[in-house]
């Protein structure tokens, strides 16, 4: 088999690595796309950035994710990643429907999921952890779109797709960015998010958890979320943010952003799902991986797994819970290719 993970540089990305080779200090800030079950190839390498290669750091490196992205990061910023990848992995590989679950069943599911990856310290040890600074990306919905009825729900998200496929700005008539970040020296700038209407709000262990379930609440599947201490509704950070294209580098010129990814492409924001022709913006800093087509074809069903799969095996739980497992286990297969090319500091060979 050719190389399960594939890297792809911008073109600052590509010169610092191939004059430098790729260090943890050189990291600007770490971005984790919205996704639901296709995380699950990326926990091995989770498990290795986390758990051993950033062990080392020592400046601040903001965490930024949108939906699974936030709940990945929220794990990975604990004092044991290690075990909080472990609780997430289990809970979210474990959660079950009879039929076709109401959206407040799977909001009551993913808070639960929510409650046991934080457990009793979590939210004090994301928010002393000595370098990452988390950044939750929510949308707060405005007008119909925070309605959970169907009926006004449809209505305004067919208005929101409507406006986002003349101009990707006008989306924010009906969504606007909320992040939730880490208030310590090594946040990220304003600047760093642009457009949205976006508002930075402080993260604290009081909002930690509602942030975390809103960022994750897909419209439809799951009700609209509350946030402590804030006004209005909120929604899944991935309607704005799907596959983060950001300018997280901040003011750091030759800042990576480094983006373990489970697709071969950077869509902005979930509706431009709908706008083939609009293209990533910022990703000049990156340095994104991901499985190989070919690695993937080798997986259960010859895809990642994803949100279809509750209809794909729906009343045969114990089957999709036995492939999901085998899709996170085989996920060290791309962590030992990427350990073997950090040992050997060739990465730049395979950009």
């Amino acid at each position: 088999m050719k190389a399960p993970l594939i890297f792809k540089a911008g073109a600052t990305a590509r010169k610092v690595i191939e004059q430098d080779g790729l260090h943890l200090q050189q990291l600007a800030a770490i971005a984790g796309a919205a996704g639901g079950p296709k995380w699950l190839v990326l926990a091995g390498l989770d498990r290795l950035l986390f758990g051993q290669w950033l062990q080392g750091r020592s400046a601040p490196l903001p965490l930024v994710g949108a939906s699974i992205g936030s709940w990945r990061f929220a794990a990975v910023a604990q004092a044991d990643p290690l075990a909080a990848i472990d609780r997430l992995e289990h809970g979210y590989i474990h959660q079950c429907y009879d039929g076709q679950p109401s959206p407040r069943q799977v909001t009551t599911t993913a808070r639960d999921i929510i409650i046991d990856l934080l457990g009793d310290r979590g939210g004090s040890e994301i928010l002393s952890h000595p370098w990452a600074r988390l950044h939750i990306i929510t949308a707060r919905a405005l007008g119909w779109t925070a309605y959970d009825s169907p009926l006004r729900m449809s209505a305004g998200f067919a208005a929101a797709i409507a406006l986002n496929t003349l101009h990707r700005p006008l989306l924010s008539r009906f969504l606007q960015r909320r992040v939730f970040g880490d208030p310590r020296p090594g946040k990220l700038p304003s600047f760093a998010f642009p457009g949205f209407n976006t508002e930075l709000p402080a993260l604290t262990q009081q909002n930690l958890a509602d942030a975390l379930l809103a960022s994750g609440s897909i419209p439809f599947v799951m009700e609209s979320v509350n946030i402590h201490g804030q006004g209005g509704r909120y929604r899944d950070g991935g309607m704005v943010d799907y596959h983060i294209d950001l300018p997280l580098q901040g003011d750091r010129d030759n800042g990576l952003v480094l983006m373990p990814h489970f697709s071969d492409q950077v869509i902005p924001g979930w509706l431009d799902k709908y706008v083939p022709w609009r293209r990533a913006e910022n990703l000049d800093n990156y340095l994104i991986m991901h499985p190989s087509a070919e690695w993937v074809a080798s997986l259960p069903n010859g895809k990642i797994p994803d949100r279809t799969d509750f209809k794909r095996y729906q009343g045969n739980d114990a089957a999709r819970i036995r492939d999901w497992q085998s899709v996170a286990r085989r996920s060290e297969e791309l962590a030992e290719f990427l350990a073997e090319r950090l040992e050997k500091g060739d990465l730049s060979h395979y950009l």
